[in-house]
């Protein structure tokens, strides 16, 4: 009766598999996928030495991680690639440039605002649909800007975003911030729990795209779909309407300056990964060690080998 049964569940795991620096958990699944980039690391190490066909993907995964293994160029280049997306979005001037930006970023980069995705319909396996879910949250969970046991979480979430506009040398960095977890937490009061979330049936509300365009007009959609490629189509599903309804009407009460500083934020945490060390290593401190618990940030070769692992997948998978 006074055993601590977690201890007598898991004690013989921790004590032959002691917690790395490099993760914030370690059990079966992690050493399975620690050994698998192992292994495809080796792969890719060896393709580089081989001469290979032009257009290959064999060339492309070679190209792909030699370029991720380069620190040096991408220190040297530091924010440079992410500045022609970050002057896109500065030249928002209303909802039809908002919109058509919006559709690359989403098909580019991330999710901001909502995610829009195809998938079989539910209640119709033999169709595919469109879904819109929420999302654009940066914190992921809408409990980390609501409650107030994670208020140490929303000032480090604005410290690195001022770090991440101070290094694309964008003024008012700190203001920015600020103005970025504001526009979040507004957001994240109309979001569904994790809960909730977990109902499908309640997250499944087919409406025509006729309603749909007309009901949440914040968003040019017709610009939205064509600068996504989304074509013709009759149905939509959404996935939590009342929190459609609330970003719509959050967008159209709130200043543009400041909905392109939202983007800019996004934007930059989804290159974080990708370039110099200085973005990389703010955001890891954020959201590797102050969210996650990890003390370690993932080696060069293991972030190198993701990439093609991650955008050429299946072509790994068959090698």
């Amino acid at each position: 009766l006074n055993e601590d049964f977690y201890q007598y569940a898991t004690g013989g795991w921790q004590a032959k598999n002691p917690l790395k620096p490099e993760f914030s958990r370690y059990g079966t699944f992690d050493v399975l996928r620690e050994n698998n980039e192992i292994r495809l690391n080796e792969l890719f190490s060896a393709m580089t030495e081989q001469e290979t066909e032009k257009g290959s993907v064999e060339q492309k995964i070679a190209d792909l991680y030699t370029m991720g293994l380069d620190e040096v160029r991408l220190n040297k280049e530091g924010l440079a690639p992410v500045q022609g997306d970050l002057e896109a979005i500065s030249q928002i001037v209303g909802k039809e440039s908002l919109s058509a930006l919006l559709a690359r970023l989403h098909t580019e980069t991330g999710n901001p605002l909502f995610s829009v995705g195809v998938s079989a319909d539910l209640l119709n396996s033999t169709m595919n649909t469109l879904y819109v879910e929420q999302s654009g949250l940066g914190m992921g969970n809408r409990d980390y800007y609501l409650d107030e046991e994670n208020a140490s979480k929303r000032e480090g979430y604005v410290a690195f975003l001022t770090k991440a506009f101070e290094l694309a040398e964008i003024e008012g960095a700190a203001e920015k911030a600020a103005a970025v977890l504001d526009f979040e937490s507004k957001m994240a009061k109309d979001f569904r729990s994790m809960v909730e979330l977990r109902d499908i049936e309640a997250n499944y509300n087919p409406t025509t795209r006729e309603a749909f365009v007309s009901r949440y007009d914040a968003i040019d959609w017709e610009a939205y779909f064509a600068g996504a490629g989304i074509g013709a189509f009759e149905q939509v599903i959404v996935g939590q309407p009342e929190v459609f309804d609330a970003v719509n009407k959050l967008l159209r009460s709130t200043p543009i300056e400041v909905v392109k500083d939202y983007l800019a934020a996004h934007t930059l945490m989804s290159a974080a990964p990708y370039v110099g060390d200085e973005l990389y290593g703010a955001h890891f401190d954020f959201f590797g060690r102050q969210m996650s618990g990890a003390q370690q940030m993932r080696p060069r070769w293991k972030r190198a080998m993701g990439v093609p692992n991650s955008v050429l997948g299946e072509a790994v998978g068959e090698m």
